[in-house]
């Protein structure tokens, strides 16, 4: 622009510059055309006064006059011309042969009385500014200045008006180049400034202190720019924000446009979805479960409604809630989608409800009997050994009832217990050898031989009582689900800072499809065994829990049929064991 400003300027005066040199030299060119008709007119004249003696010679008087003004420093041909346009007297020295009558000034004499016109000479080769006089009924006076001085003035004119014009063309690029720099310096800084602004440097300004209009222009663009980027910055911070909420939900969040495009997703949809590669910008296919979810988002973009649909995902029967809804106040089409893993909550829904049904199940079998009991000893006199039977019956339903409460109520204590007040540093040999002495009776009774194998000096931190119902719980398990003269077999042993104690007996065994389950409440490998032997179901239950509680685990290998081994493992505590004595 700087460049066309400033040919422009000069093309301007440049036209200025011709307009006023062609004015200068045709008002010149008429002031000497002005002058030499005065003295054209002042020779005439003369001439015109001496016409006897033209009369008697032409050609003396021609010359005679010639060599007057030649004398006087005017050079200036004088021709007597007659009627026909012979020249019969001339002051130049060469003789002239050619008739003059068609001459555009003896024309215009014979018309008007005087003639005038500018042109070369074909007989003197030069060109001449020509005045014709006619004498009524006898001659034609001529006069004639050549016109080289003034062809002379107006080549210098022309010449100056060049040089001067060229002078004038530098000066004028210099000083509009110095001018149009200084003037063009803020503009040009603006628009590098407004350049960086589009490109995201929202800290360019303009700098330096500049007047008048161009100035103020500068302070209103950097005013603007520093709200430019007080806003980008605030929004910014705002979209940063809602990206922090939305990568850290557990929900799965994702938009896509009508093209199927992924528009935003955060990391959680892609875990959900099991399609690490999706990506914004990518398209939102992949699998069965995704072409369902785009499918609820096409219907919101297209019915411009929100909804919501849970669906289960095979092969594991997994179950998501997905929440859509079309996105307003978009240029294009787009809906944004919800996703959340309900598997738990309805898997924990589930276990809630089984949990109830187990309960009411457990509670309503020894109810029963007892109800049974006492209706059949109230119907009728019952003897001596009949009322004896049902008293027993009574009794040992009563005792499962109790039984049942009690190992509810350990479960709901341990779940809810975030720790353990009564902890100490407890010997695992010695309360091992505890409860197998507390369940020797019951072992002597099914024929089961229990032997214990233990490292010494192995301490946990625990509570005493619960150990004793952790490993009770496993022993009793062991000898009740045995097979006759069989053995239980309970190791302690040190592996690092972590003790491994394992209850293994030769009994019945576990299928390996029941280990997933085998320590939820109520559940029974086999029911109707369980309760034969008095089980309420919720011992492996209070194992896994008193086991976490004391920052340990318990698993188990078993076969059917040959055989079960429950393995706790527990923090040891480098607690050394007081010696004897």
């Amino acid at each position: 622009m700087k460049k066309k400003l400033m040919l422009i300027n000069a093309a301007i005066i440049v036209a200025g510059f011709v307009a006023a040199f062609l004015l200068a030299a045709f008002q010149i060119q008429q002031q000497y055309y002005k002058e030499f008709t005065r003295r054209l007119d002042t020779a005439l004249s003369i001439l015109s006064t001496q016409t006897d003696e033209i009369r008697r010679n032409p050609e003396a008087a021609a010359t005679a006059v010639g060599v007057q003004l030649k004398q006087s420093n005017q050079e200036m041909r004088i021709s007597i011309i007659d009627l026909n346009g012979k020249v019969i007297g001339d002051s130049a020295d060469k003789e002239i042969h050619q008739n003059h009558s068609s001459r555009p000034e003896i024309m215009q004499a014979r018309e008007k009385g005087r003639g005038y016109d500018t042109r070369v000479s074909t007989s003197l080769d030069e060109q001449y500014y020509y005045e014709a006089l006619y004498i009524p009924n006898q001659f034609f006076i001529r006069a004639a200045l050549p016109t080289k001085d003034l062809d002379h003035i107006i080549e210098n004119l022309w010449s100056t008006a060049a040089l001067s014009m060229f002078l004038g063309i530098a000066i004028v690029f210099v000083i509009t180049g110095i001018l149009f720099y200084r003037l063009s310096e803020p503009l040009n800084r603006l628009t590098e400034s407004a350049k960086r602004i589009s490109e995201g440097d929202y800290t360019s300004r303009v700098k330096g202190t500049y007047k008048d209009e161009i100035g103020e222009l500068a302070l209103s663009f950097n005013r603007m720019a520093e709200n430019t980027e007080t806003a980008f910055s605030q929004v910014t911070a705002k979209q940063n924000q809602l990206e922090g909420v939305l990568q850290g939900m557990e929900d799965g969040v994702l938009a896509v446009n009508e093209e199927n495009e992924i528009l935003f997703l955060n990391h959680r949809a892609r875990k959900l979805l099991e399609r690490l590669s999706l990506k914004e910008g990518g398209k939102f296919e992949g699998s069965l479960f995704i072409g369902k979810i785009a499918g609820l988002m096409k219907q919101a973009m297209d019915t411009s409604k929100t909804g919501m649909e849970t669906l289960t995902v095979p092969p594991d029967d997994k179950q998501f809630t997905v929440y859509v809804s079309p996105i307003a106040g978009q240029e294009e089409k787009s809906a944004l989608a919800v996703i959340t893993d309900v598997t738990r909550m309805h898997k924990l829904e589930q276990m809630r409800s089984e949990f109830v049904a187990n309960v009411t199940h457990e509670l309503k079998t020894p109810l029963t009997s007892i109800s049974g009991s006492i209706e059949l000893l109230k119907s009728a006199d019952r003897d001596e050994e009949t009322r004896r039977y049902f008293y027993d019956v009574l009794d040992i339903e009563a005792e499962r009832l109790r039984r049942l409460i009690d190992d509810m109520l350990a479960l709901s204590q341990i779940e809810n217990a975030k720790e353990d007040p009564s902890v100490c540093p407890c010997d695992l040999e010695d309360e091992l050898k505890k409860c197998i002495d507390r369940l020797l009776p019951v072992a002597e009774k099914n024929k089961i031989e229990v032997t214990l194998d233990a490292d010494r000096s192995l301490f946990v931190s625990a509570s005493p009582t619960r150990l004793q119902q952790l490993f009770g719980n496993l022993i009793e398990n062991a000898i009740k689900y045995n097979k006759p003269d069989g053995s239980v077999t309970v190791t302690a042993r040190r592996q690092k800072q972590t003790a491994i104690i394992s209850v293994k007996d030769t009994g019945i065994g576990i299928a390996p499809e029941h280990f997933e389950r085998l320590f939820e409440r109520f559940y029974r490998v086999d029911a109707s065994r369980s309760r034969e032997i008095g089980g309420t179901g919720l011992g492996l239950s209070i194992v896994k829990h008193l086991a976490a509680l004391y920052g340990g685990e318990v698993g188990v290998e078993s076969e059917a049929g040959k055989g079960s081994n429950f393995i706790v493992r527990l923090p040891l505590l480098s607690v050394p064991k007081p010696e004897d004595g």
